[in-house]
């Protein structure tokens, strides 16, 4: 016999599980997103940023590796600051390659994903400023439009020594296990 007080909880319990299966996104969204990102890699080491931008969506944000926030709202727009970064900051030599290391459907047409890429060598500046080896890790927001995935933000984060990990290191915990915890 069911009572009257299990049926919110039955309720809410449906309604949780329709909730995650929204929010997960198809093996065919994930298969799409996946290559949107790695489409983004290849034009981003071909220095490309004509095809960079039109991966994204024309309303495009990012935020840059010093924390500089910029907003474009044509794909040209986007195509003329990737070209320009490309040319003077990048000075013609290709970034590090990106890996995936996890992508979060939030809705059915919003994920974020999650990639990491590893400067190996010391980049020198116009002013001579050295920046050692660092890793980094970017977060995309993608979108569906029209059946297309589309890159709509981007914030790119450095992870300066010694707190950086390569693509695949094992993340230490930040604290140690309390005590008591430890195994016997």
């Amino acid at each position: 016999m069911i009572r009257i007080a299990q049926i919110p909880l039955a309720v809410v319990l449906l309604l949780a599980l329709s909730l995650t299966a929204f929010a997960q996104g198809s093996s065919s969204d994930e298969a799409s997103v996946r290559k949107l990102i790695e489409d983004w890699n290849r034009y981003y080491q071909a220095l490309d940023g004509t095809r960079l931008a039109s991966l994204s969506t024309p309303e495009f944000d990012i935020v840059n590796r010093l924390g500089m926030w910029t907003h474009k709202s044509s794909n040209t727009d986007l195509a003329e600051l990737w070209n320009w970064s490309f040319k003077n900051i990048y000075k013609n030599h290709p970034g590090p390659e990106h890996k995936i290391d996890h992508i979060r459907f939030l809705t059915p047409d919003t994920a974020v994903v999650m990639t990491r890429a590893y400067w190996a060598n010391e980049i020198t500046l116009d002013d001579g400023t050295r920046i050692p080896p660092h890793g980094e890790i970017d977060s995309f927001v993608v979108v569906k439009k029209s059946s297309t995935w589309k890159i709509a933000f981007l914030n790119i984060q450095n992870q300066m020594p010694p707190f950086d990990k390569k693509p695949g290191d094992p993340l230490e915990a930040p604290f140690p296990p309390p005590p008591g915890s430890e195994p016997k």
